[in-house]
């Protein structure tokens, strides 16, 4: 009995081990199989397409994260050719404006090469209590043109000896020009320098400007690009008023010669050729510094120079180079000229808007009631 189980046990195991056995040839065989048909049918068919898509998407990642060409970018391919945010050997300035605001994103040259900037004339009689003034009217009018910035003329105070009082006057206008301060350019007029050095002083910690000028007249005297126009900033009250002084042009025209930029425009607070009540009151009144800045600006084929002082608006070509005057925003009226001395002229508030495009420009003289009065398109 104990014999015929033994063999009973021995043939359970035998059946076991032959059981296993055939799994494993079985299993073998199986994965030998599906290798064999894996090699003849090629890779499977939704793998290779999501792997083909995950290439697809990599190569459109990269490309569509590879940096658009920025207008802020210097033109390599010519060797004077400076970044459009300043000219060689200057500060650098963002096509933006004020050192303290946003740089825009990169932009189309289309773009670029499009724009307008908006003119303040002298706004010395300004109250920044009066909500129908002339300068309020002014802002609230090219608040609503998009400009790319706003450049001043000068005297935007009655006067400023360099105090306290002065201070508060200055914050006063800066609060009155609402949105526009922090894309707006200052220059100085013989009023705003009543207090000499002093003036200076208080002018240089109250304004955020471009520190690129000569020795002694940083944010006095300052230039910068924006888009594809350069702008200069001049002073014609320091040391002394009538005069733009050797100093600054000298820096003037190496600034002007290293710039390659389609547009180039000038500004400064006394008119080189007045045409009204301020005959020999401005830069005519040292004819030799006013013919040697003069042939700087004519050399250096300079667009258009703008003026305040005189508290009219006028135009006026010189020896083949444009003159605006814009003096009166906020101000009184001055004279206007004899006839034939400008081309054109105005009596009453008023502001201007120049508009860019490529090297075609225009210059709009607007009243502060945002009336357009004069629309004039600058040949060459």
């Amino acid at each position: 009995m104990c014999i015929i189980k033994d063999m009973q046990k021995k043939t359970l195991l035998y059946v076991f081990a032959i059981a296993a056995l055939l799994g494993l040839i079985l299993g073998a065989v199986f994965f030998a199989n599906e290798v064999r048909l894996k090699i003849i049918q090629g890779p499977d068919k939704n793998q290779f397409v999501a792997e083909m898509n995950q290439l697809s998407l990599d190569a459109l990642d990269k490309i569509s994260n590879k940096k658009a060409p920025d207008p802020n970018a210097p033109d390599i391919s010519t060797a004077n050719t400076p970044a459009p945010t300043q000219p060689a050997s200057t500060e650098t300035v963002l096509s933006e404006p004020k050192a303290n605001t946003e740089v825009n994103p990169p932009v189309t040259a289309e773009k670029i090469d499009s724009f307008s900037f908006a003119i303040l004339g002298d706004t010395q009689r300004f109250d920044s209590s009066n909500a129908n003034g002339g300068l309020q009217k002014a802002v609230k009018n090219i608040e609503g043109k998009n400009v790319g910035l706003v450049m001043t003329t000068g005297d935007l105070l009655g006067s400023c000896d360099g105090k306290s009082g002065c201070e508060k006057k200055l914050n006063e206008w800066k609060n009155t020009l609402s949105s526009l301060y922090s894309k707006t350019y200052e220059m100085m007029g013989n009023h705003d320098r009543t207090g000499a050095e002093k003036s200076d002083a208080l002018w240089q910690k109250f304004f955020e400007l471009p520190q690129n000028g000569p020795e002694g007249y940083k944010e006095l005297v300052y230039s910068f690009d924006f888009q594809n126009s350069h702008f200069v900033v001049l002073n014609s009250e320091k040391p002394k008023e009538h005069a733009v002084d050797k100093t600054q042009r000298d820096w003037l025209e190496k600034d002007l010669k290293d710039s390659q930029k389609d547009n180039k425009f000038v500004f400064f607070h006394e008119p080189a050729y007045p045409v009204s009540s301020k005959i020999d009151k401005s830069l005519d009144a040292d004819a030799p510094d006013r013919d040697a800045l003069w042939q700087i600006l004519k050399d250096q084929k300079v667009k258009a120079v703008f003026n305040g002082h005189e508290h009219i608006q006028s135009r006026r070509k010189v020896d083949g180079v444009y003159q605006f005057v814009f003096g009166n925003t906020d101000s009184f009226d001055h004279d206007l000229p004899k006839a034939g001395v400008a081309e054109y002229s105005y009596q009453g508030e008023h502001y201007g808007i120049v508009e860019i495009k490529g090297q075609e420009v225009t210059v709009n003289v607007y009243s502060v009631d945002g009336n357009l009065l004069d629309s004039y398109k600058l040949s060459g």
